[in-house]
């Protein structure tokens, strides 16, 4: 049986075990200067890191700018990726960072000129390749949470007739088409993830692309909601809809799963994997709330649980997040 204290081996790297920091967006943060990344999320990070994850995820960043080194891609900016890759290796984790385009959700996706969608192209390529150069071990592409790359990747939304439209091919053509540059550079060195959801819209479809990520060199597959929410997960499943459907991803594909949904707990944890419901889980809320919760829930320690607060606390000001404060009071 596997356990989360397991080891997994992806693209010749192994994890020390399969508790992962989802990427969380740094919403009350400040940069250093100028810069979007400082000092401040080198000490986060360096906290995450120290709580034992096998993978650490540096928040979710907007691949606009990689390619002029403006906006989060500035020199400073680029010299504390750095740092913190480096403090999460000197904690024995793997270094991932997620990538999006940023912008307006309500924009349409069908309007955006060819030339428009292939510049974005070209900056997820400059993200992928500077993330490598930095060290990172590995980079996801966010096609999930209504983002604009979500409105591309699902068949509802997409209606363009050029070549990123039309098909599972176009619709997945924005990342597929770059990976062959991305490996010529980098190789396995760089592992590849997506995030995404099973339902684009529907499941036939979201399986069929999941397998054609696969097929195409992606290594990793992150699985959380996308335009729509999961259907719900039969009543003896144990863990929630996004979680159940993880699962049904991971019975489609042969690369690893990471699944998701508010496993906030040992016994969530332990369930998601021992069940080989996924092959790793995925933790953001626990560690915003204990960055410990990694080490404490593999050593069979009480951690300080996420709240559950309606909208999350932390992301509104991690400063007054409830599971903080109680650690702090101690």
């Amino acid at each position: 049986m596997k356990t989360i204290a397991d080891q997994i081996t992806i693209c010749g790297k192994t994890l020390k075990n399969r508790i992962v920091f989802l990427p969380c967006v740094t919403f009350s943060f400040h940069g250093d200067g100028d810069d979007y990344f400082g000092s401040q999320h080198i000490e986060h990070y360096t906290q995450i890191a120290e709580g034992g994850a096998g993978i650490v995820f540096v928040q979710g960043t907007n691949a606009i700018g990689a390619a002029s080194g403006t906006d989060q891609w500035t020199k400073g900016s680029c010299q504390t990726l750095k740092k913190i890759v480096d403090v999460i290796h000197a904690n024995g984790a793997l270094a991932f960072i997620q990538f999006s385009w940023g912008g307006d959700t309500k924009t349409d996706i069908n309007v955006l000129s060819t030339a428009e969608i292939e510049q974005k192209q070209n900056e997820l390529l400059q993200a992928a390749l500077i993330s490598g150069d930095l060290g990172f071990d590995g980079v996801e592409f966010h096609f999930g949470h209504t983002l604009l790359m979500c409105k591309l990747l699902d068949a509802e939304t997409n209606h363009r007739s050029d070549r990123f439209g039309d098909g599972i091919e176009g619709r997945a053509r924005i990342l597929t088409e770059i990976i062959p540059e991305i490996k010529a550079k980098h190789g396995d060195d760089l592992i590849l993830s997506v995030r995404m959801g099973a339902y684009l819209p529907d499941l036939e479809t979201g399986l069929e692309t999941a397998r054609y990520l696969e097929k195409s060199g992606i290594n990793l597959l992150n699985i959380t909601f996308t335009m729509v929410q999961p259907e719900p997960a039969p009543g003896d499943f144990p863990l929630s809809d996004m979680a159940y459907a993880g699962w049904l991803v991971k019975q489609a594909v042969g690369i690893p799963v990471i699944g998701v949904g508010m496993i906030t707990t040992q016994e969530k944890a332990e369930t998601l994997i021992e069940n080989e419901y996924a092959d790793l889980a995925g933790v953001a809320r626990g560690v915003l709330a204990d960055p410990a919760f990694p080490g404490k829930i593999l050593a069979s320690k009480p951690v300080y649980e996420c709240a559950g607060c309606k909208q999350c606390m932390w992301r509104i000001d991690h400063t007054k997040c409830p599971a903080r404060l109680k650690a702090y009071a101690k």
